[in-house]
């Protein structure tokens, strides 16, 4: 596959375009090739005292609306569509390590300063500032509007209740940082990977681990959860819908692991150059991201290499799942690109702007709206209709 170009904008390019005699940036790099830098500039047009959007020779003008701005990358045919965000949240007073947000408004996140705040994304409001962990909170994930989960530096997972805050149950047996959980049957199992190299399996009602699906290999960065081809019955009651489960593990090494859960079996292992930041699965494919900011597609069965995406160097920080065979990688350098497994799409890219160079560090889909979580402090809302009609 051609390598296209990572093209970007300034940050409040949706702003300048609404000004008659506007002027912003818009750059082009290949990998391991210098920036090409261009500007955009508005005028007026005479006639009819509309607001004209003008590009130098390396951009060409397709269209624009409220949120979103279309050009073509005239040197490598690629299509560009960015979207602004439909709103910046401000809940927090230092950089967001993880979002997750449910079919309903209410958002679950975690900054730096340790907070991990319940909020209304409609209104804004504070729900609860959740309180106990003796640290960062790495992840936070909503199982539905009233249940969260939330892992860190401490090592504990806990689960909380979103309507009254309270802890309800902690799950105790990492030794190092956890740093990813991946939950089974809505959350009577859970799984979570840490530092310590292990990925464990919970009863959570009983705060019971029932074992380790990956015994200590190298700190684990990250973990998702994937469907067999097989499926086995299992024996303990206390272990739910485990029996066709696979996980998928990042590591620091570099490595890929998939494990069957219930057999708690490795199946194999998928060396990459560099370590693996982030992974999810997309029915029977794996996407990981790299810390040299190449992006994979592994079959979930075996782990062949299917596809790669190699556009920036810039460390992949997370991916998220969309609809349609889409999904959203955020970078370190804060560049947030929709990719689609679809080869019809390779000459198309959807950019979510609004960081200025601050790294996105999580995503969150919860089929209308796409949340990006900042270092620098703001969750970025973006209507998913402003990136779908362009796939369709």
């Amino acid at each position: 596959m051609a390598c296209m170009p990572v093209v970007t904008i300034q940050c409040d390019w949706n702003d300048v375009i609404r000004l008659p005699h506007g002027e912003a940036w818009i750059s082009s790099k290949f990998l391991h090739q210098t920036s090409v830098h261009d500007k955009l500039t508005t005028t007026v047009n005479e006639i009819d005292g509309k607001v004209k959007i003008n590009f130098t020779d390396n951009f060409q003008y397709i269209s624009h609306g409220c949120l979103n701005l279309v050009v073509k990358h005239v040197g490598s045919g690629l299509k560009v569509v960015f979207v602004a965000p439909s709103k910046a949240h401000k809940l927090h007073d230092k950089g967001v390590y993880s979002v997750d947000a449910s079919v309903s408004p209410i958002v679950v996140s975690s900054c730096e300063g340790s907070k991990l705040l319940v909020w209304d994304s409609t209104t804004d409001e504070v729900i609860q500032d959740l309180k106990g962990h003796g640290g960062p909170v790495y992840k936070c994930r909503l199982i539905q509007p009233e249940i969260a989960f939330s892992c860190g530096a401490d090592g504990a997972t806990k689960v909380w209740s979103t309507e009254t805050g309270n802890n309800a149950f902690t799950l105790i047996g990492h030794t190092m940082a956890v740093t990813d959980i991946s939950i089974i049957a809505k959350g009577r199992n859970a799984i979570t990977v840490s530092k310590d190299g292990t990925a464990k399996l919970w009863d959570v009602s009983l705060k019971n681990c029932l074992g380790n699906i990956i015994e200590p290999y190298g700190p684990i960065n990250c973990c998702a959860i994937g469907i067999s081809n097989k499926e086995i019955p299992v024996k303990n009651e206390r272990e739910i819908a485990t029996g066709n489960k696979l996980l998928v593990i990042g590591c620091e090494n570099g490595a890929i692991k998939c494990a069957h859960v219930a057999k708690r079996e490795e199946l194999y292992v998928k060396q990459l150059q560099e370590p693996c930041n982030a992974c999810i699965v997309i029915e029977n494919s794996i996407i990981a991201g790299c810390s040299n900011g190449k992006v994979v597609q592994l079959n979930l069965q075996d782990g062949a290499l299917i596809k790669e995406w190699h556009e920036s160097a810039s460390p992949v920080l997370c991916l998220a799942s969309l609809t349609n065979h889409l999904f959203v990688v955020g970078r370190q350098d804060g560049t947030c690109t929709v990719l689609s497994l679809n080869d019809a799409h390779n000459t198309l890219r959807v950019y979510l702007t609004g960081s200025d160079c601050d790294g996105i560090r999580d995503i969150s889909f919860n089929g209308k709206w796409i949340f990006a979580g900042c270092r620098d402090s703001y969750v970025r809302k973006y209507d998913y209709n402003q990136v779908i009609a362009y796939y369709k």
